[in-house]
C-alpha cells in the first residue's frame, strides 16, 4: 500500500516532536487583543476578545493559548497539536488551574474540518515553514473555511532572502548529523561542527566568514530544543513574502498587516529607499522590496478575508482610540520635568530609530509616556496629564501637538510606541497583601519562567520564584519576607553579594534581605505579574 505523502510527513513530525517536546511560550504579538488592535487600526470590526472563539494550530503544550483562556474566561479557546506528549502536559495544566473554556487536543491539522465551526482569531505560530506543502495548503484552507467574516488569521514563517545564507548553516549541521538519530547526540554533534567552523575562521575577515561567525555565535546561545526543531527539523521551507501572499490570495485571503507595524513602515528605511518605495501603489510589492533591503528572514503576517475592506488611509487622529506604551528610552536616563525646555533637543531611542522632540508640550508628552511605561495609558488620559503639567486649558491644543507636531501615530509605526485597544489588566501597586495572577503562582511553583499579564515570558530570579506562589492575597509583605528568609536559612535560597559570593553572615543577611526582597516586589509589579483584589 502506498501511503499518501502528507501521512508520511505527519508521522515524521509527530515522532520528532514527541521525542523532543518544543518549549511552549507565550508570544505577545500573537495575542488576540493585539490582533484586535491592528484590525481596528485598519478599519475592520473584529470580535471583542472577551467573547471570541480562538483557534491555535500547533499549540504545543499550550504555553500561548492557555493564558488566553485563563484571562478571558468567556472566550472559547481550541488548540490542536500533533505531539501527544505535549497535549498531555497542557491538559495537566488545564486541570490543575480548573480552566473550563479551553479544548486542547491531540489532532493533526489535516483532520481539522469546516465542521469545527467559525473562529474569530486563528493563530499559527512557528508551524508554516516547518511542514510540507500539503500541510501549508491545509493551514490556509482552515484560515478560509473556519475564519469568521471579520476574523483575523496570524501566520508566521521563515522568509527569503534572509534564509538564503542561513540555509548554508542549517545544511552543514544536517549533513554532519545525517546518520545520528538520538536527539541529544545530534544536537551535540551539530554544535561540535559549528565550533570547528568558528575555530577555523578566526583569522578570516571576509564578509561570508563574518556572517558565519555571527550566525554560529547566535546559535551557540540557543537551547538544544531550538536547534533541533528550528534548524535540524526534517522540514524547514522558507518562502518569499510575495509567494506567501500569492498562496494566501489563492485561498481568498488578503494581507491586513504585519504583527509588528514597524516592519511595514517605509519611513524606517533610509530616505532614498523610502522615497522610491512610496511611489509604488502595491503594499505587497513594497513589502517584498523591503525584505530584500533588510535581508528579512522571518515574518508574522495578519490575514483577513478578501471581501473585507481594509483602510490604509490612516490619519494622525486615529491614535486617539488607543492605549499607548512607550518602548523608546530617553537618551538621558534620569530625565525629569526640569530637563524640559522649549527648543531644547531631547532624544528618545529604540533600536536604530531616534525621535527628537523640541516643543515643550511634545517633551511633556514623551516624559509622561516614559513615566507610565510599565502600563499602557489611554490617549485621553495622556492629554489630560499633558494639559495639567503644561498648564494648558484647551485640550484641543494639546491634541493638535500630540497628533500633528509630535505625530504619535508615526511614532507607533517607527516602533517607538506600542498601541492597544485594551488596558493593562494588572496593577503596578504592591498591596499590603499582594496578589499575583493565579496562572503566575501555578507556573512559579513548577518552572523557572511565568507568563505575565502582558502575555510575555518572564524569567524568574530565585527570590521572585520563592515568593510568587505565596502571593495569593492571604500573606502580607512581612509574611512573604519571612517565607523567603526561612528558605535562606534552610539553604534552599542563596543570597549573593555584588561579586556573586554567597552571604552567610547572619547580620549581613538581616541587613540585605529586606533590600533584596523589596527589589523583587518592585520588579514583580513592573513585570505585570500582580492583579487587584476582586
Amino acid at each position: 500500500m502506498i501511503q499518501p505523502a502528507h501521512e508520511s510527513s505527519v508521522d515524521i513530525l509527530q515522532a520528532e516532536y514527541n521525542a523532543i517536546p518544543y518549549h511552549s511560550y507565550p508570544f505577545s504579538h500573537t495575542h488576540p487583543t493585539h490582533l484586535f488592535t491592528l484590525a481596528t487600526l485598519f478599519g475592520l470590526q473584529p470580535k471583542a476578545v472577551e467573547k471570541a472563539r480562538i483557534l491555535e494550530l500547533g499549540c504545543a503544550s499550550g504555553g500561548n493559548i492557555i493564558p488566553l483562556a485563563m484571562h478571558f474566561p468567556n472566550a472559547e479557546c481550541v488548540g490542536i497539536d500533533l505531539a501527544e506528549k505535549q497535549i498531555e502536559e497542557g491538559l495537566k495544566q488545564i486541570e490543575a488551574l480548573n480552566i473550563r473554556n479551553i479544548n486542547l487536543r491531540h489532532q493533526s491539522i489535516f483532520d481539522f474540518s469546516s465542521k469545527e465551526g467559525k473562529f474569530d482569531y486563528i493563530i499559527c505560530h512557528g508551524v508554516y515553514s516547518w511542514v510540507d506543502k500539503n500541510v501549508r495548503e491545509k493551514i490556509l484552507t482552515i484560515c478560509t473555511e473556519n475564519l469568521n467574516k471579520n476574523g483575523i488569521a496570524y501566520i508566521s514563517y521563515n522568509t527569503y532572502p534572509g534564509w538564503n545564507m542561513v540555509n548554508s548553516v542549517r545544511e552543514l549541521m544536517s549533513w554532519h548529523t545525517k546518520n545520528i538519530s538520538e536527539p541529544a547526540l545530534k544536537a551535540q554533534h551539530a554544535r561540535s561542527v559549528l565550533k570547528f567552523i568558528t575555530d577555523g575562521l578566526q583569522e578570516d575577515q571576509s564578509p561570508y566568514a563574518s556572517f558565519l561567525r555571527g550566525e554560529i555565535n547566535l546559535l551557540s546561545t540557543q537551547s538544544d530544543n531550538y536547534l533541533l526543531h528550528d534548524h535540524l527539523s526534517s522540514f524547514n521551507q522558507p518562502i518569499y513574502f510575495h509567494q506567501f501572499m500569492e498562496q494566501a490570495n489563492a485561498h481568498k485571503l488578503s494581507y491586513l498587516s504585519d504583527a509588528f507595524l514597524a516592519t511595514m513602515y517605509t519611513g524606517n528605511l533610509p530616505a532614498q529607499f523610502a522615497t522610491e518605495l512610496n511611489k509604488i501603489n502595491n503594499i505587497i510589492v513594497i513589502g517584498q522590496y523591503m525584505d530584500f533591503i533588510r535581508n528579512q528572514r522571518f515574518r508574522c503576517t495578519l490575514l483577513c478575508h478578501q471581501d473585507v475592506q481594509v483602510n490604509r488611509s490612516l490619519k494622525t487622529n486615529n491614535i486617539e482610540h488607543f492605549y499607548l506604551q512607550l518602548l523608546a528610552k530617553p537618551s538621558k536616563a534620569d530625565l525629569n520635568e526640569k530637563d524640559l525646555i522649549d527648543g531644547k533637543e531631547i532624544n528618545f531611542v529604540h533600536g536604530a530609530i531616534t525621535l527628537t522632540v523640541r516643543n515643550r508640550i511634545s517633551q511633556i508628552a514623551m516624559l509622561i509616556l516614559h513615566q507610565e511605561r510599565f502600563k499602557p495609558i489611554h490617549y485621553n488620559d495622556l492629554c489630560k496629564k499633558v494639559a495639567k503639567m503644561s498648564k494648558t486649558t484647551d485640550l484641543e491644543v494639546v491634541k493638535k501637538h500630540l497628533n500633528d507636531d509630535l505625530n504619535l501615530l508615526r511614532a507607533v509605526f517607527a516602533g517607538l510606541i506600542n498601541i492597544s485597544s485594551y488596558p493593562g489588566r494588572y496593577t503596578l501597586v504592591v498591596a499590603e497583601k499582594p496578589i499575583a495572577c493565579p496562572l503566575t503562582r501555578y507556573q512559579a511553583a513548577i518552572q523557572n519562567y511565568v507568563t505575565n499579564r502582558r502575555h510575555e515570558p518572564i524569567a524568574l530570579d530565585p527570590m521572585t520564584k520563592s515568593i510568587l506562589p505565596y502571593m495569593d492575597g492571604t500573606h502580607d509583605k512581612d509574611a512573604l519576607l519571612k517565607i523567603a528568609r526561612e528558605l535562606v536559612d534552610k539553604g534552599s535560597l542563596l543570597v549573593l553579594d555584588e561579586n556573586k559570593n554567597q552571604i552567610k553572615d547572619k547580620k549581613e543577611l538581616d541587613k540585605r534581605m529586606p533590600l533584596f526582597y523589596q527589589n523583587a516586589l518592585d520588579n514583580i509589579a513592573k513585570q505585570g505579574l500582580l492583579i487587584e483584589k476582586e
